[in-house]
């Protein structure tokens, strides 16, 4: 006869019973009544076709088969509670903790300061950040949609679409990229930090070719260089304008007018799945909602 042909509650209560001074003490050990104990056990001794207690109100004692059986009975429930708590703790840990890949200037000039809002709101999801250099983006599509889909991360911010049909892309905002100064008058700033191959300079010396020409541009290897040495009163540079909130750039004289639209659309990445996890879903969502915010 098949495990399955036994009732797995009268075995529970029945490895209590075996182990506890009295069906009364086993009762309250359990939370039933102590009719509902002798019921139960019936229902076992019915099943197995044996006794398991010896009928007797004036003592509790086991048969020996209900000695066989109860030796093990209860250290194998409790082996098995372990077990089932092991794999809740296990899996909350891996659908509250949210894996996420951004570029480093996205997370320093504007996602750092609304995480708190985000935790606030979802304080049973924890976040495991992880950034990469935007100038290399376009390179890096490979290995980030390498990584969504063998789930080294939940979900990424790129620049540009992926071409991968076996990723989900949302559209996230449309980047404008317009110049910032620490001085007052934008045009005797000073030098112009400039990555000369970068979407946001491309851009500007498309839309206004005779002020890129005169302007004094001093090359800097990354477009994050030249927003450090500007968010310090040096200069001027091209900034996305979401960050233009962050406390850096807000006492800096911004010419609106020559803002430009850039080359790619920023997504969010995940894998294409049936149903996402929780986590991935509310994260999304909440981006979503403080990016348009921003804009």
């Amino acid at each position: 006869m098949l495990l399955k042909n036994y009732s797995l509650n009268a075995l529970r209560v029945f490895a209590v019973a075996a182990n506890a001074s009295s069906f009364k003490h086993a009762a309250q050990q359990l939370g039933l009544s102590q009719s509902a104990v002798t019921r139960h056990i019936q229902t076992l001794e019915e099943q197995l076709g044996t006794q398991l207690f010896h009928r007797d109100n004036r003592i509790h004692a086991l048969t020996p088969a209900g000695e066989l059986l109860g030796e093990q009975l209860l250290a194998l429930f409790q082996q098995l509670e372990q077990s089932v708590e092991r794999a809740r703790v296990s899996g909350d840990e891996a659908l509250t903790t949210l894996r996420i890949y951004v570029p480093s200037n996205v997370l320093r000039w504007w996602l750092a300061s609304r995480l708190a809002d985000f935790t606030a709101i979802y304080p049973h999801i924890r976040l495991q950040l992880d950034t990469y250099d935007d100038t290399v983006a376009d390179h890096h599509h490979a290995a980030i949609a390498l990584g969504v889909q063998q789930g080294a991360f939940d979900l990424a911010l790129v620049h540009g679409r992926i071409k991968d049909r076996n990723l989900k892309q949302q559209n996230l905002y449309s980047p404008r990229y317009a110049p910032v100064s620490a001085a007052s008058d934008i045009t005797t700033s000073g030098h112009w930090w400039v990555q000369p191959q970068s979407e946001a300079w491309q851009a500007y010396r498309r839309d206004f070719p005779v002020q890129a020409q005169a302007l004094p541009v001093q090359a800097v290897a990354k477009p994050s260089i030249g927003l450090e040495l500007v968010s310090n009163g040096t200069g001027s540079t091209l900034v996305d304008t979401l960050y233009l909130q962050h406390p850096a750039f807000r006492s800096l004289q911004c010419s609106q007018d020559q803002a430009v639209d850039g080359k790619h659309d920023v997504f969010v990445v995940t894998r294409q799945a049936a149903r996402h996890p929780v986590a991935v879903v509310a994260f999304s969502k909440w981006l979503q909602s403080r990016v348009q915010q921003s804009l």
